[in-house]
């Protein structure tokens, strides 16, 4: 026979683990419940639009979804509607799922009047831009940035006789310090972007197998280089002058873009432009790199114009900020540049 007081503590044990199941049970059920992402994918809307939900916010969860807004917006079933200028508030509430957790989560987002910024980059910055301008008008979306890519030396000139701008970004201090000069850019705004170096470019592939500047001499050879009035022709001289080498040049061109294209035409059998160039237009041609004892650093100053085209400033702080956000910094180190 087993022992009263045995008996009543197994009873106890046996109780105590019931409760356990009972209780416990829900308490580890609920550790496995995450909380879901929400991410608002914008920070300004135009007025008067009609946007598609799946571009305002996004978020992991498959729960039911529930949108209320207050202020110069709605929503009409996928699409967030806005009316006048002002100020949206959007809470967003979704529903406990098995996976996820319910959650309530709000953003302020801002109605504004559809506005333009004009941009003016040197051509070696294009693929960045670009790419970057795409991703500030999605979070931006009431403003339309236009880019305008050229020499440095033709976009200073541009500036002097009155080209609409708001920024400016150039490929040397010289052309940024001769519109400073003219009082069209901003002192206080002007800052260094990103940093670059010079490269040989070759067709696709180095079919003549140019590895060092001094294959650049060798008879039959079609070499190409930007004009000496543009930065890119002025530093491809200093390097070629470092190296004490000198050729017959085929042909100068207006900027570094037009170096790429005619080395990536066939047109060339090779020029002297940015190693980022040769980055970005990897499918048409090649870099090879400059030894750095022969090379140099090549500084590329942002500014903001003196006297903006765009009345949005609020645009154009949300524009420099972004160059030189973790974004920015990103899509720039992609295409080769070096970080400031």
């Amino acid at each position: 026979m087993f022992d009263p007081k045995f008996v009543v503590m197994r009873r106890g044990l046996f109780a105590a683990s019931l409760v356990w199941l009972a209780c416990g049970t829900p308490v580890l059920a609920k550790s496995y419940v995450t909380t879901p992402t929400v991410v608002w994918l914008v920070s300004s809307v135009p007025d008067s639009a009609r946007i598609e939900l799946s571009k305002i916010v996004a978020t992991n969860s498959t729960a039911q979804m529930k949108l209320v807004t207050q202020g110069s917006c709605a929503v009409k079933g996928k699409l967030l509607t806005t009316t006048k200028v002002g100020t949206c508030k959007i809470e967003l509430r979704l529903s406990k799922s098995p996976k996820f957790a319910s959650i309530t989560s709000t953003a302020m987002i801002q109605v504004k009047k559809k506005t333009e910024l004009t941009v003016l980059a040197t051509a070696s910055l294009a693929n960045s831009f670009e790419t970057l301008g795409k991703t500030f008008m999605n979070r931006f979306r009431h403003v339309s940035v236009k880019f305008s890519f050229s020499g440095s030396a033709t976009l200073a000139t541009q500036i002097q006789q009155g080209a609409p701008v708001d920024i400016v970004a150039m490929a040397d201090t010289a052309n940024m310090e001769t519109v400073l000069k003219s009082g069209d850019i901003d002192q206080k705004t002007v800052t260094i972007l990103v940093r670059n170096k010079l490269a040989i470019l070759v067709q696709r592939g180095n079919p003549r197998k140019i590895n060092t500047l001094n294959d650049l001499t060798r008879t039959g050879l079609k070499v190409v280089l930007c004009d000496l009035a543009q930065p890119c022709g002025k530093y491809a001289a200093t390097v070629l002058s470092k190296a004490n080498i000198s050729f017959m040049v085929a042909s100068r061109e207006a900027s570094a873009s037009g170096v790429v294209l005619r080395v990536g035409l066939g047109e060339a059998d090779a020029g002297l432009a940015y190693l980022t160039d040769g980055l970005v237009a990897g499918d048409k041609v090649d870099a090879v790199k400059i030894a750095d004892n022969l090379n140099l650093i090549v500084k590329y100053p942002i500014g903001v114009a003196a006297r903006p085209t765009t009345k949005d400033k609020a645009a154009i702080v949300a524009f420099m900020a972004m160059t030189k956000s973790a974004v920015g910094r990103a899509v720039f180190a992609e295409n080769g540049f070096v970080l400031p």
